[in-house]
């Protein structure tokens, strides 16, 4: 701008002494030196316009000179912040090269490493870590992973020496002061209460004896498929991390952190609670099955204390325990005995949303040598069985396998076809002779039993099946 200014003011003054200069060659000067008077008047008309004129290219100039220092100062930071931002990125390169010379794991997503931000208190004298979850491809879905990021400063007894990551989880949610483990969880059977999650991998070589992460780098991660929490839903996870010697085993840095996770799994404890509340849940049926006959035998009530003490008594538990145990199935049978009842059909609803199909079957294993326990079981009581096992989705034929091994034929006070035989007036007369022709094989292969009471009971069954062959298929068996 100024290289611009600077001739125009240069041109004004050089007008202006032109014109002076040719009105002194065209009329001449006094010997006074006293201008002429059209020429005076004329320059008292010009210079008053030439010093505004100057005054103002003057102004324009100091304020466009005032703009370029500003501007030159920004431009100037802008290329200092440039040239801070390209030593970083040149940082993180060789940070990155250094951690691929170790051995530790490559960054290959953008997001695996993020600058320490300034008002993030982390002192890269130490060692830090941090938790957070992510995810990775599973073939053509994605899964979630809980990554491991690490900071600070790895002090080694040498250059090149080769270490390892330990992790450790803990449930810190309720109780920060008493952690609950983490567990295994197993490929298959139960999960076992001692087998507590731990996590290890290689690290390869640090590549001098104070190695400094500057930067969050991903180090490990972990599938929630691997572990087991105590309980469903937002918990507070402890990982201790630990980079340990491959020579000594010897820790040498360590660090601890909390986060946050959303457990959508039912935990260990859950299940334990549930198992205690399908139990507690099972002696009220029990009961339900036993007053189905309008009246509580004591060799039921026998029966049910002998479960109760073998599913909830142990031999560490005080005689406090036993007593009030005993106390409150007393009550309970006094409020069957006075003619109480329960909704059936909601517990079982609520057993088959917290007990796996074994729990059911031991349910429906009670329930069964309850209604045996006096010898005979009575129509109302089959009844109730019936509608106890569809209500806990337990399949009719696995139920009579259940009656005939608790319930044999004699003990039945009414037949029920069904139920010993299963064989409906909803299936044609093809489907009940298949039926049959299968019971009938099962039955004829026991009259020949060493044991008196299955020949006895296979005798029964085969009377029954050839009546029920009258009834159902219209043919009658000859004997």
């Amino acid at each position: 701008m100024l290289k611009i200014l600077v001739p125009i003011v240069a041109m004004v003054a050089g007008v202006i002494g032109g014109i002076l200069i040719g009105a002194r060659h065209r009329r001449g000067a006094s010997e006074s030196g006293v201008l002429p008077d059209w020429l005076r008047g004329t320059w008292g008309r010009i210079l008053p316009v030439t010093r505004r004129l100057v005054s103002s290219v003057w102004s324009l100039a100091k304020r466009l000179a005032r703009v370029g220092k500003a501007l030159g100062r920004s431009i100037g930071a802008r290329m200092k912040s440039a040239s801070v931002a390209e030593r970083g990125k040149q940082g993180a390169e060789k940070l990155r090269q250094c951690l691929d010379h170790v051995g530790l794991p490559k960054l290959t997503q953008r997001h695996s490493i993020d600058r320490i931000e300034e008002h993030q208190a982390v002192d890269t004298t130490m060692l830090n870590c941090r938790a957070r979850i992510g995810r990775e491809p599973d073939g053509e879905s994605w899964r979630s992973v809980l990554i491991i990021d690490l900071c600070g400063t790895i002090e080694s007894p040498g250059d090149g020496h080769e270490v390892y990551l330990d992790v450790a989880l803990h449930d810190v949610t309720d109780e920060p002061a008493q952690r609950m483990p983490v567990l295994n969880r197993p490929k298959a059977g139960p999960i076992q209460p001692t087998s507590e999650f731990a996590f290890q991998t290689d690290m390869g070589k640090l590549c001098r004896r104070a190695t400094v992460l500057e930067d969050w780098t991903s180090v490990a991660k972990i599938s929630p498929e691997w572990f087991v929490l105590p309980r469903q839903g937002h918990r507070s996870l402890q990982f201790s991390v630990a980079i340990a010697s491959r020579e000594t085993d010897a820790r040498l840095a360590a660090a601890t952190c909390v986060a946050p996770y959303e457990n959508i799994e039912i935990g260990y404890l859950d299940v334990e609670d549930n198992i205690q509340r399908a139990k507690t849940l099972a002696v009220g049926l029990a009961f339900s099955v036993a007053a189905a006959k309008n009246e509580l035998l004591d060799c039921e009530i026998d029966v049910i204390h002998g479960w109760v003490r073998t599913n909830f008594g142990s031999a560490d538990v005080s005689s406090g325990a036993r007593l009030e145990l005993e106390r409150a199935l007393q009550k309970t049978a006094a409020f069957f005995r006075r003619g109480g009842q329960l909704n059936v059909r909601d517990i079982c609803t609520e057993v088959v949303e917290i007990a796996p199909m074994v729990g059911r079957l031991d349910i429906l294993d009670l329930c069964l040598r309850v209604a045996g326990a006096k010898g005979q079981v009575t129509a109302p009581e089959l009844n109730q069985l019936k509608n106890l096992a569809a209500w806990l989705q337990v399949d009719r034929s696995r139920l009579r396998t259940m009656v005939e091994k608790r319930l044999p034929v004699s003990m039945h006070q009414s037949q029920d076809e069904e139920m010993i035989l299963g064989v409906t007036t909803d299936m044609s007369s093809e489907e009940a002779r298949r039926q049959l022709n299968r019971e009938y094989a099962k039955w004829s292969s026991r009259v020949i039993s060493s044991d008196p009471a299955i020949r006895k009971q296979a005798d029964q069954m085969l009377n029954l099946i050839a009546n029920a062959r009258t009834q159902y298929v219209g043919v009658k068996v000859a004997k």
